[in-house]
């Protein structure tokens, strides 16, 4: 194969995941806003609809990631889901109403979402066919550039919701799917930038199932993420609610309360990625849950923004290992299937989506965000403990290979 290509493919991939990450980071801190604060929707409804986009979603990731491994040109995928991401946020822009925000929510999000994954599954594929040392710096390189959106887009955001209209943030968002969906089709019209792998040759005799086989510490390892994302998720609708209502902040506060935690997350990552040389995946992400749930006890406790804007390290040091260490964890979950594995990233989220919008309904029913931080906390432990008790061996310091 030719790896050769005119074609700027790295700055290209990294425009690519800076606009992923605006199409998040625009409009996710806001969205339990716009729902129940701005739309007038019941915390109830509001969650109901969250959780049937994770139905839908979940079933939609697994879907794709298995085509993806199947089909000649896995980027088709990642248009496809683009164009859902531009049809959604276009709905809400234009149609600020709860019939259009349940529709794009529920619906279109979900597909959207498989965006990021099959983005990342192509980039692993890509470095691995063309630059396999590098593959794995690539990748978590990628998703600091991703981080970085994090850093500059919610401030302005909080701005542009502020000064004009909260619904702006889905113009933001659609645009930016728009600009990735154009580049993968620059992309495209380069053949040297088509890459796949083929699948896993099954073993005689064996059955159809045991090439999607997942090895029972690591289908613990992935049910422990979602539970920690999902305290995760119960953090970012809590959140912004508790800042405008309780603590006596505005929506340029949410901004920043993003903001700053993806800024600490970029060290963060580095931190964690020399980490991850020393200590085993496992050990790392059953850490992370604790001081997520130390963050959402204290943010609970919060008297003040300030207050809550200095925890805010802690928030940032556990989310870059929930959001950085868990693709490569994730990616080698299924062996030799790399589009099928990454989709289990969107499998996550859609169940983390799905927990933790349910279990946000329940404990804010009577609109008490703090009692829902110290729940969330009880839920990162629980993620901990399912993470530790599935990978009892796998606990501790990288082993050295053997000479």
């Amino acid at each position: 194969m030719n790896t050769r290509t005119r074609l700027p493919v790295t700055p290209m991939l990294a425009a690519s995941m800076f606009f992923s990450g605006i199409t998040y980071a625009a409009t996710l801190p806001y969205a339990s806003l716009v729902g129940i604060d701005t739309l007038g929707m019941s915390p109830g409804n509001f969650a109901t609809v969250m959780a049937f986009g994770g139905v839908f979603g979940t079933v939609v990731s697994l879907v794709l990631g298995y085509f993806s491994d199947k089909i000649r040109d896995r980027r088709v995928l990642v248009l496809m889901a683009t164009a859902a991401g531009v049809v959604a946020n276009a709905l809400i822009y234009f149609w600020p109403s709860i019939e259009a925000f349940t529709i794009a929510v529920a619906v279109l999000v979900p597909i959207a979402g498989a965006a990021f994954s099959q983005s990342f599954a192509y980039i692993r594929v890509f470095y691995a066919k063309t630059n396999p040392t590098r593959a794995d710096f690539m990748v978590t390189a990628l998703r600091t550039v991703f981080t970085g959106a994090w850093v500059i887009v919610p401030p302005i955001a909080g701005w542009i919701a502020a000064a004009f209209s909260i619904f702006d943030v889905y113009l933001v968002a659609g645009l930016s799917y728009g600009v990735i969906g154009a580049i993968y089709l620059v992309l495209m019209m380069n053949r040297a930038t088509l890459v796949q792998v083929p699948p896993p040759v099954r073993a005689e005799g064996a059955s159809l199932l045991s090439t999607f086989a997942l090895p029972l510490g690591v289908l613990g390892g992935i049910v422990s993420l979602a539970v920690m994302t999902a305290a995760a998720r119960i953090l970012t609708f809590s959140v912004p609610l508790l800042i405008v209502t309780d603590l006596g902040g505005s929506v340029t506060d949410v901004g920043f309360y993003a903001a700053i935690t993806a800024a600490v997350e970029v060290p963060s990552m580095l931190i964690w990625g020399w980490l991850v040389s020393q200590w085993t995946k496992e050990t790392l992400l059953a850490s992370a849950g604790i001081i997520l749930a130390v963050f959402m006890v204290g943010a609970a406790m919060s008297a003040s923004v300030p207050m809550l804007f200095w925890l805010l390290l802690l928030n940032g040091f556990a989310t870059a290992a929930l959001m950085g260490i868990n693709i490569s964890y994730v990616q080698e979950a299924i062996k030799g299937r790399v589009g099928l594995s990454t989709s289990l990233l969107d499998v996550i989220a859609i169940a983390a989506n799905l927990i933790g919008a349910t279990a946000f309904g329940i404990l804010t029913s009577g609109g008490d965000y703090r009692f829902a931080l110290m729940v969330g906390a009880g839920v990162a432990v629980l993620g901990t403990l399912i993470m530790a008790m599935a990978n009892m061996k796998r606990l501790g310091k990288v082993l050295p290979l053997p000479a």
